[in-house]
Protein backbone atom coordinates (compact mmCIF):
# COMPACT_ATOMS: atom_id res chain seq x y z
CA UNK A 1 0.00 0.00 0.00
CA UNK A 2 2.94 2.79 1.07
CA UNK A 3 4.50 1.89 -2.32
CA UNK A 4 1.64 2.40 -4.45
CA UNK A 5 1.04 6.05 -2.79
CA UNK A 6 4.72 6.62 -3.05
CA UNK A 7 4.49 5.72 -7.06
CA UNK A 8 1.58 7.38 -7.31
CA UNK A 9 2.03 10.18 -4.97
CA UNK A 10 3.15 12.91 -7.48
CA UNK A 11 -0.16 12.09 -9.68
CA UNK A 12 -2.32 12.37 -6.60
CA UNK A 13 -0.99 15.73 -6.13
CA UNK A 14 -1.87 16.64 -9.57
CA UNK A 15 -5.32 15.59 -8.75
CA UNK A 16 -5.87 17.55 -5.84
CA UNK A 17 -4.11 20.78 -6.75
CA UNK A 18 -6.92 20.93 -9.77
CA UNK A 19 -9.87 20.36 -7.69
CA UNK A 20 -8.45 22.79 -5.38
CA UNK A 21 -8.26 25.34 -7.95
CA UNK A 22 -12.07 24.37 -9.25
CA UNK A 23 -13.18 24.76 -5.59
CA UNK A 24 -11.09 28.10 -5.51
CA UNK A 25 -13.12 29.27 -8.62
CA UNK A 26 -16.14 27.88 -7.47
CA UNK A 27 -16.25 29.97 -4.49
CA UNK A 28 -15.25 33.05 -6.15
CA UNK A 29 -18.92 33.27 -7.02
CA UNK A 30 -20.89 32.11 -4.04
CA UNK A 31 -23.04 34.80 -2.47
CA UNK A 32 -24.45 32.90 0.22
CA UNK A 33 -20.78 32.85 2.26
CA UNK A 34 -20.07 35.72 4.16
CA UNK A 35 -17.42 37.35 2.81
CA UNK A 36 -15.01 36.45 5.29
CA UNK A 37 -15.46 32.90 5.11
CA UNK A 38 -15.79 33.17 1.23
CA UNK A 39 -12.68 34.26 1.34
CA UNK A 40 -11.09 32.48 4.34
CA UNK A 41 -11.91 29.06 1.41
CA UNK A 42 -10.76 31.02 -1.27
CA UNK A 43 -6.75 31.35 0.27
CA UNK A 44 -7.39 27.84 1.71
CA UNK A 45 -7.83 26.45 -1.54
CA UNK A 46 -4.89 28.85 -3.60
CA UNK A 47 -2.55 28.02 -1.24
CA UNK A 48 -3.36 24.15 -1.12
CA UNK A 49 -2.83 24.07 -4.64
CA UNK A 50 0.54 26.13 -4.45
CA UNK A 51 1.68 23.92 -1.04
CA UNK A 52 1.08 20.57 -3.72
CA UNK A 53 2.84 22.25 -6.85
CA UNK A 54 5.80 22.89 -4.75
CA UNK A 55 5.93 19.96 -3.07
CA UNK A 56 5.40 17.55 -6.49
CA UNK A 57 8.20 19.93 -8.52
CA UNK A 58 10.31 19.13 -5.24
CA UNK A 59 9.57 15.32 -5.53
CA UNK A 60 9.88 15.09 -8.87
CA UNK A 61 12.76 16.63 -9.53
CA UNK A 62 14.93 16.49 -6.07
CA UNK A 63 17.17 13.86 -7.21
CA UNK A 64 18.13 15.45 -10.90
CA UNK A 65 21.70 16.29 -11.29
CA UNK A 66 21.29 19.34 -13.34
CA UNK A 67 22.37 22.07 -11.42
CA UNK A 68 19.79 24.05 -13.25
CA UNK A 69 17.00 22.57 -11.18
CA UNK A 70 18.60 23.35 -8.02
CA UNK A 71 17.41 26.44 -7.15
CA UNK A 72 13.92 25.38 -8.21
CA UNK A 73 13.99 22.68 -5.76
CA UNK A 74 15.17 24.67 -2.83
CA UNK A 75 12.40 27.09 -3.43
CA UNK A 76 9.68 24.69 -3.52
CA UNK A 77 11.12 23.05 -0.94
CA UNK A 78 11.06 26.63 1.40
CA UNK A 79 7.04 26.90 -0.34
CA UNK A 80 6.62 23.72 1.24
CA UNK A 81 7.38 24.67 5.12
CA UNK A 82 5.92 28.34 4.31
CA UNK A 83 2.33 27.09 3.14
CA UNK A 84 2.15 25.13 5.66
CA UNK A 85 1.86 28.05 8.22
CA UNK A 86 0.24 30.04 5.55
CA UNK A 87 -2.63 27.45 5.53
CA UNK A 88 -3.37 27.61 9.37
CA UNK A 89 -3.58 31.19 9.31
CA UNK A 90 -6.13 30.83 6.68
CA UNK A 91 -7.69 28.07 8.84
CA UNK A 92 -7.86 30.60 11.70
CA UNK A 93 -9.29 32.95 9.58
CA UNK A 94 -12.16 30.52 8.65
CA UNK A 95 -12.52 29.77 12.52
CA UNK A 96 -12.98 33.73 13.68
CA UNK A 97 -15.88 34.38 11.36
CA UNK A 98 -17.39 30.47 12.46
CA UNK A 99 -17.22 32.20 16.59
CA UNK A 100 -18.80 35.19 15.14
CA UNK A 101 -21.44 33.90 12.83
CA UNK A 102 -22.24 30.75 14.24
CA UNK A 103 -21.40 30.67 17.98
CA UNK A 104 -22.60 34.17 18.13
CA UNK A 105 -19.86 35.60 20.05
CA UNK A 106 -19.60 38.91 20.26
CA UNK A 107 -15.63 38.91 20.56
CA UNK A 108 -13.20 35.80 19.26
CA UNK A 109 -11.49 33.96 21.85
CA UNK A 110 -8.26 35.81 22.71
CA UNK A 111 -6.42 32.49 22.21
CA UNK A 112 -6.58 32.09 18.78
CA UNK A 113 -5.31 36.22 18.13
CA UNK A 114 -1.76 33.73 20.18
CA UNK A 115 -2.42 31.05 17.50
CA UNK A 116 -1.83 33.89 14.52
CA UNK A 117 1.64 35.26 16.51
CA UNK A 118 2.89 32.18 16.65
CA UNK A 119 2.14 31.16 13.05
CA UNK A 120 3.52 35.17 11.96
CA UNK A 121 6.89 33.80 14.29
CA UNK A 122 7.16 30.54 12.53
CA UNK A 123 7.17 31.98 8.79
CA UNK A 124 9.50 34.94 10.16
CA UNK A 125 11.52 31.94 11.85
CA UNK A 126 11.33 30.16 8.24
CA UNK A 127 12.61 33.37 5.92
CA UNK A 128 15.61 33.42 8.56
CA UNK A 129 16.34 29.86 8.68
CA UNK A 130 16.46 29.87 4.84
CA UNK A 131 19.97 31.59 4.85
CA UNK A 132 21.01 30.24 8.31
CA UNK A 133 20.29 26.56 7.85
CA UNK A 134 18.62 26.42 10.87
CA UNK A 135 15.62 24.06 9.84
CA UNK A 136 17.30 22.64 7.41
CA UNK A 137 20.19 22.70 4.63
CA UNK A 138 21.82 21.67 1.63
CA UNK A 139 24.52 19.53 1.22
CA UNK A 140 28.04 19.77 -1.05
CA UNK A 141 25.73 17.03 -3.23
CA UNK A 142 22.30 19.38 -2.72
CA UNK A 143 20.79 16.85 -1.02
CA UNK A 144 17.96 18.18 1.59
CA UNK A 145 19.33 17.69 5.05
CA UNK A 146 17.43 18.34 8.16
CA UNK A 147 19.61 20.77 10.52
CA UNK A 148 19.81 21.14 14.53
CA UNK A 149 16.59 23.27 14.55
CA UNK A 150 14.52 20.74 12.37
CA UNK A 151 11.79 19.80 15.31
CA UNK A 152 11.30 23.61 16.77
CA UNK A 153 9.58 24.28 13.33
CA UNK A 154 6.86 22.33 15.30
CA UNK A 155 6.84 24.44 17.70
CA UNK A 156 5.05 27.03 15.18
CA UNK A 157 2.64 24.44 13.53
CA UNK A 158 1.74 21.81 16.42
CA UNK A 159 0.83 24.68 19.27
CA UNK A 160 -1.37 26.69 17.01
CA UNK A 161 -3.52 23.80 15.90
CA UNK A 162 -4.08 22.83 19.34
CA UNK A 163 -4.99 26.47 20.47
CA UNK A 164 -7.05 26.27 17.89
CA UNK A 165 -8.70 22.97 19.18
CA UNK A 166 -9.31 24.16 22.54
CA UNK A 167 -11.08 27.16 21.19
CA UNK A 168 -13.76 25.07 18.98
CA UNK A 169 -13.70 22.47 21.95
CA UNK A 170 -14.76 25.45 24.32
CA UNK A 171 -17.57 26.77 21.80
CA UNK A 172 -18.28 23.22 20.11
CA UNK A 173 -21.70 23.01 20.82
CA UNK A 174 -22.22 26.30 18.96
CA UNK A 175 -21.37 25.22 16.07
CA UNK A 176 -23.44 23.37 13.37
CA UNK A 177 -23.29 19.46 13.19
CA UNK A 178 -22.34 19.33 9.72
CA UNK A 179 -18.94 22.00 10.64
CA UNK A 180 -17.87 20.21 13.68
CA UNK A 181 -16.66 17.32 11.85
CA UNK A 182 -14.46 18.87 9.11
CA UNK A 183 -12.98 21.10 11.76
CA UNK A 184 -11.73 18.54 14.35
CA UNK A 185 -10.60 16.07 11.35
CA UNK A 186 -8.40 19.22 10.02
CA UNK A 187 -6.82 19.78 13.07
CA UNK A 188 -6.37 16.23 13.85
CA UNK A 189 -5.71 14.67 10.41
CA UNK A 190 -2.61 16.76 9.42
CA UNK A 191 -0.74 16.32 12.65
CA UNK A 192 -1.17 12.36 12.64
CA UNK A 193 -0.24 12.90 9.05
CA UNK A 194 2.79 14.65 9.67
CA UNK A 195 4.01 12.13 12.45
CA UNK A 196 3.36 9.11 10.10
CA UNK A 197 5.28 11.07 7.60
CA UNK A 198 8.50 11.27 9.73
CA UNK A 199 8.78 7.34 10.27
CA UNK A 200 8.28 7.00 6.35
CA UNK A 201 10.98 8.56 4.41
CA UNK A 202 9.74 9.58 0.64
CA UNK A 203 5.45 9.70 1.27
CA UNK A 204 4.40 13.64 1.77
CA UNK A 205 1.59 12.15 3.85
CA UNK A 206 1.89 15.73 5.57
CA UNK A 207 0.71 17.91 2.24
CA UNK A 208 -1.87 15.40 0.77
CA UNK A 209 -3.87 14.99 4.04
CA UNK A 210 -3.79 18.93 4.27
CA UNK A 211 -5.07 19.60 0.75
CA UNK A 212 -7.45 16.32 1.44
CA UNK A 213 -8.80 18.43 4.56
CA UNK A 214 -9.53 21.49 3.14
CA UNK A 215 -10.97 20.16 0.22
CA UNK A 216 -13.04 18.25 2.69
CA UNK A 217 -13.56 21.48 5.01
CA UNK A 218 -14.99 22.67 1.79
CA UNK A 219 -17.52 19.99 0.59
CA UNK A 220 -18.73 20.40 4.70
CA UNK A 221 -18.68 24.44 4.09
CA UNK A 222 -21.44 24.05 1.14
CA UNK A 223 -23.69 21.78 2.75
CA UNK A 224 -23.89 23.42 5.66
CA UNK A 225 -24.51 26.64 3.41
CA UNK A 226 -27.06 24.07 0.99
CA UNK A 227 -28.70 23.70 4.81
CA UNK A 228 -29.35 26.87 5.64
CA UNK A 229 -30.65 28.15 2.36
CA UNK A 230 -33.36 25.86 1.86
CA UNK A 231 -34.16 25.94 5.78
CA UNK A 232 -34.27 29.87 4.70
CA UNK A 233 -36.24 29.13 2.04
CA UNK A 234 -38.65 26.59 3.87
CA UNK A 235 -38.92 29.85 6.20
CA UNK A 236 -39.39 31.93 3.77
CA UNK A 237 -42.24 29.68 2.59
CA UNK A 238 -43.87 29.06 5.88
CA UNK A 239 -43.77 33.15 6.38
CA UNK A 240 -45.75 33.17 2.96
CA UNK A 241 -47.97 30.81 3.42
CA UNK A 242 -48.86 32.74 7.10
CA UNK A 243 -48.97 35.62 5.24
CA UNK A 244 -51.35 34.39 2.69
CA UNK A 245 -53.42 33.08 5.54
CA UNK A 246 -53.82 35.88 7.10
CA UNK A 247 -54.19 37.91 3.57
CA UNK A 248 -56.93 35.81 2.98
CA UNK A 249 -58.52 35.68 6.40
CA UNK A 250 -58.47 39.75 6.51
CA UNK A 251 -59.83 39.72 2.82
CA UNK A 252 -62.35 37.28 4.16
CA UNK A 253 -63.26 39.26 7.17
CA UNK A 254 -62.79 42.66 4.87
CA UNK A 255 -65.68 40.75 2.18
CA UNK A 256 -67.91 40.01 5.19
CA UNK A 257 -67.71 43.68 6.30
CA UNK A 258 -68.40 45.26 2.93
CA UNK A 259 -70.95 42.40 2.19
CA UNK A 260 -72.76 43.62 5.47
CA UNK A 261 -72.29 47.28 4.60
CA UNK A 262 -73.93 46.71 1.49
CA UNK A 263 -76.59 44.36 3.04
CA UNK A 264 -77.04 47.04 5.26
CA UNK A 265 -77.16 49.94 2.39
CA UNK A 266 -79.71 47.44 0.13
CA UNK A 267 -81.77 47.31 2.91
CA UNK A 268 -81.73 51.07 3.50
CA UNK A 269 -82.85 51.27 -0.41
CA UNK A 270 -86.01 48.48 -0.14
CA UNK A 271 -87.32 50.80 2.57
CA UNK A 272 -87.02 53.35 0.46
CA UNK A 273 -87.69 52.16 -3.01
CA UNK A 274 -89.04 49.33 -4.94
CA UNK A 275 -86.62 47.10 -5.61
CA UNK A 276 -86.15 47.10 -9.29
CA UNK A 277 -85.83 50.87 -8.96
CA UNK A 278 -82.73 50.38 -6.10
CA UNK A 279 -80.85 47.81 -8.17
CA UNK A 280 -81.19 50.66 -11.61
CA UNK A 281 -79.90 53.18 -9.13
CA UNK A 282 -77.14 51.16 -7.68
CA UNK A 283 -75.99 50.08 -11.27
CA UNK A 284 -76.24 53.74 -12.43
CA UNK A 285 -76.37 56.30 -9.87
CA UNK A 286 -77.13 59.04 -12.36
CA UNK A 287 -79.62 57.16 -14.18
CA UNK A 288 -83.30 59.27 -14.69
CA UNK A 289 -85.58 56.96 -13.15
CA UNK A 290 -89.24 57.36 -14.41
CA UNK A 291 -91.82 54.91 -15.89
CA UNK A 292 -95.32 55.04 -16.96
CA UNK A 293 -98.24 52.07 -15.14
CA UNK A 294 -101.15 51.79 -17.41
CA UNK A 295 -103.03 50.52 -14.35
CA UNK A 296 -101.81 51.32 -10.66
CA UNK A 297 -103.91 51.50 -7.92
CA UNK A 298 -103.53 53.60 -5.14
CA UNK A 299 -104.39 54.48 -1.82
CA UNK A 300 -104.52 57.08 0.82
CA UNK A 301 -105.49 56.60 4.47
CA UNK A 302 -105.96 59.58 6.77
CA UNK A 303 -106.87 59.54 10.68
CA UNK A 304 -109.98 60.79 11.83
CA UNK A 305 -109.60 64.76 14.13
CA UNK A 306 -106.07 63.75 14.11
CA UNK A 307 -105.50 67.70 14.84
CA UNK A 308 -107.63 67.79 17.38
CA UNK A 309 -106.42 64.74 18.56
CA UNK A 310 -102.71 65.55 19.19
CA UNK A 311 -103.77 68.83 20.53
CA UNK A 312 -104.50 66.58 23.61
CA UNK A 313 -101.01 64.97 23.46
CA UNK A 314 -97.45 65.93 23.84
CA UNK A 315 -95.25 65.88 20.88
CA UNK A 316 -93.35 62.54 22.19
CA UNK A 317 -97.10 61.00 22.60
CA UNK A 318 -97.96 62.17 19.41
CA UNK A 319 -94.97 60.93 17.65
CA UNK A 320 -95.17 57.62 19.49
CA UNK A 321 -98.25 56.79 18.74
CA UNK A 322 -98.07 57.42 15.05
CA UNK A 323 -95.04 55.51 15.14
CA UNK A 324 -96.77 52.27 15.98
CA UNK A 325 -99.24 52.90 13.57
CA UNK A 326 -97.55 52.78 10.79
CA UNK A 327 -95.41 50.60 12.03
CA UNK A 328 -98.70 48.09 11.76
CA UNK A 329 -99.52 49.42 8.41
CA UNK A 330 -95.69 49.05 6.89
CA UNK A 331 -95.37 45.29 8.32
CA UNK A 332 -98.53 44.59 7.06
CA UNK A 333 -97.53 46.05 3.18
CA UNK A 334 -94.74 44.17 3.48
CA UNK A 335 -96.31 40.69 4.18
CA UNK A 336 -98.54 41.86 1.39
CA UNK A 337 -96.79 42.90 -1.55
CA UNK A 338 -97.78 46.41 -1.21
CA UNK A 339 -95.68 49.78 -2.41
CA UNK A 340 -95.77 52.20 0.48
CA UNK A 341 -94.75 55.20 -1.09
CA UNK A 342 -94.50 57.76 1.58
CA UNK A 343 -96.29 59.06 4.86
CA UNK A 344 -97.69 62.89 4.88
CA UNK A 345 -98.00 63.61 8.56
CA UNK A 346 -101.16 61.57 9.81
CA UNK A 347 -101.96 60.26 6.02
CA UNK A 348 -100.43 56.86 4.24
CA UNK A 349 -100.18 56.29 0.43
CA UNK A 350 -99.62 53.11 -0.85
CA UNK A 351 -99.68 51.39 -4.52
CA UNK A 352 -99.92 48.39 -6.10
CA UNK A 353 -99.60 47.24 -10.13
CA UNK A 354 -96.48 48.96 -10.55
CA UNK A 355 -96.08 46.92 -13.66
CA UNK A 356 -96.56 47.63 -17.68
CA UNK A 357 -99.27 44.63 -17.86
CA UNK A 358 -102.32 46.45 -18.40
CA UNK A 359 -104.03 43.13 -16.47
CA UNK A 360 -102.63 42.76 -13.15
CA UNK A 361 -104.38 41.98 -9.81
CA UNK A 362 -103.23 45.19 -7.82
CA UNK A 363 -106.78 46.47 -7.68
CA UNK A 364 -107.63 42.88 -5.59
CA UNK A 365 -104.37 42.98 -3.52
CA UNK A 366 -105.05 46.67 -2.34
CA UNK A 367 -108.74 45.74 -1.36
CA UNK A 368 -107.42 43.18 0.86
CA UNK A 369 -104.48 45.84 2.16
CA UNK A 370 -107.13 48.16 2.84
CA UNK A 371 -109.27 45.64 4.79
CA UNK A 372 -106.41 44.41 6.63
CA UNK A 373 -105.56 48.33 7.61
CA UNK A 374 -109.39 48.44 9.39
CA UNK A 375 -108.37 45.17 11.20
CA UNK A 376 -104.78 47.12 12.39
CA UNK A 377 -106.94 49.81 13.64
CA UNK A 378 -109.24 47.94 16.33
CA UNK A 379 -106.19 46.02 17.18
CA UNK A 380 -104.40 49.39 17.88
CA UNK A 381 -107.12 50.67 20.00
CA UNK A 382 -107.46 47.57 22.35
CA UNK A 383 -104.42 48.64 23.61
CA UNK A 384 -104.59 52.37 23.34
CA UNK A 385 -105.40 55.14 25.77
CA UNK A 386 -106.28 57.36 22.21
CA UNK A 387 -109.06 55.50 19.95
CA UNK A 388 -108.46 56.23 16.17
CA UNK A 389 -110.50 55.91 13.46
CA UNK A 390 -109.26 56.56 9.66
CA UNK A 391 -110.73 56.89 6.30
CA UNK A 392 -109.43 54.90 3.54
CA UNK A 393 -109.59 55.68 -0.45
CA UNK A 394 -108.53 53.94 -3.17
CA UNK A 395 -108.43 54.70 -7.35
CA UNK A 396 -106.65 52.90 -10.22
CA UNK A 397 -105.72 54.10 -13.43
CA UNK A 398 -102.49 55.44 -15.41
CA UNK A 399 -99.64 57.18 -13.24
CA UNK A 400 -96.18 58.05 -13.55
CA UNK A 401 -93.66 57.29 -11.02
CA UNK A 402 -90.02 58.21 -10.62
CA UNK A 403 -87.42 59.34 -8.41
CA UNK A 404 -86.79 62.86 -7.36
CA UNK A 405 -83.39 64.83 -6.52
CA UNK A 406 -80.23 63.47 -5.79
CA UNK A 407 -79.60 63.43 -2.52
CA UNK A 408 -82.31 62.58 -0.20
CA UNK A 409 -84.13 61.08 -3.00
CA UNK A 410 -87.75 59.95 -2.49
CA UNK A 411 -89.85 57.54 -4.75
CA UNK A 412 -93.18 59.39 -5.71
CA UNK A 413 -96.14 59.09 -8.06
CA UNK A 414 -98.26 61.60 -10.13
CA UNK A 415 -101.36 61.85 -12.27
CA UNK A 416 -104.80 61.81 -12.05
CA UNK A 417 -105.30 58.33 -10.72
CA UNK A 418 -103.01 59.95 -7.57
CA UNK A 419 -105.43 62.83 -7.19
CA UNK A 420 -108.72 61.16 -7.57
CA UNK A 421 -107.25 58.25 -4.73
CA UNK A 422 -106.58 61.48 -2.48
CA UNK A 423 -110.04 62.76 -3.05
CA UNK A 424 -111.26 59.21 -2.24
CA UNK A 425 -109.58 59.16 1.00
CA UNK A 426 -111.17 63.07 2.48
CA UNK A 427 -114.47 62.34 0.82
CA UNK A 428 -115.01 59.17 2.54
CA UNK A 429 -116.55 58.12 6.10
CA UNK A 430 -114.18 57.08 8.98
CA UNK A 431 -113.59 53.52 9.29
CA UNK A 432 -114.85 52.88 5.48
CA UNK A 433 -113.23 51.79 1.92
CA UNK A 434 -114.18 54.68 -0.30
CA UNK A 435 -113.32 53.29 -4.62
CA UNK A 436 -113.89 55.11 -7.01
CA UNK A 437 -115.47 53.34 -10.11
CA UNK A 438 -112.00 52.38 -11.94
CA UNK A 439 -111.50 50.18 -9.20
CA UNK A 440 -114.77 49.26 -8.72
CA UNK A 441 -115.15 47.48 -12.19
CA UNK A 442 -111.61 45.71 -11.43
CA UNK A 443 -112.67 43.98 -7.92
CA UNK A 444 -116.78 43.62 -8.59
CA UNK A 445 -117.09 40.55 -8.84
CA UNK A 446 -114.48 39.74 -6.32
CA UNK A 447 -116.47 41.99 -3.05
CA UNK A 448 -119.72 43.50 -2.44
CA UNK A 449 -119.95 47.36 -2.75
CA UNK A 450 -122.88 49.02 -1.52
CA UNK A 451 -124.73 50.75 -4.26
CA UNK A 452 -123.26 53.23 -7.08
CA UNK A 453 -123.72 57.13 -5.34
CA UNK A 454 -122.70 60.35 -7.41
CA UNK A 455 -120.97 62.49 -5.11
CA UNK A 456 -119.39 66.19 -5.85
CA UNK A 457 -115.26 65.33 -5.75
CA UNK A 458 -113.79 68.94 -5.07
CA UNK A 459 -111.86 68.92 -8.64
CA UNK A 460 -113.55 66.67 -10.45
CA UNK A 461 -117.07 67.20 -10.37
CA UNK A 462 -119.88 64.76 -10.01
CA UNK A 463 -118.22 61.23 -10.25
CA UNK A 464 -119.96 57.94 -9.38
CA UNK A 465 -118.59 56.05 -6.13
CA UNK A 466 -118.87 52.71 -4.29
CA UNK A 467 -117.94 51.80 -0.38
CA UNK A 468 -116.97 48.30 -0.26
Amino acid sequence: MLGFIREFQTDFMLFFQGICLIIAFLTLFTKSLSPRRRNAIILLEVYAAVYLASSRFYYLYKDYTDTNFWPLVRTAKFLDYFFCLAILLCFNLYLKDLFKNEAGLKKNPKLIYVGDAILVAGIVMLIVSGSKGFYYYWDANNVYTHGPGFFVQYFFAVPPMLIAMICVLRHYRKFPRSIRIPIMLFLLIPVIMAVLQLVTKGIAFAVLSTAGMDIVLYVFTILDMNKKVERAHRLEIEMMAKYQKELEETVALRTAELRDANEKVEHLLLNILPENVARELTEDPDKTISQRYPNATVLFTDVVDFTKISDSMSAEETVKMLNNLMTLFDERSRKEGIEKIKTIGDAYMAATGLTEDMDNDGAEKMIMFAKGLLSDIEEFNKTSSVKLKIRIGINSGELVAGVIGKTKFIYDIWGDTVNVASRMESSGTAMKIHVSEATYEQTKDLFEYSDKAKMDIKGKGSMITYYL
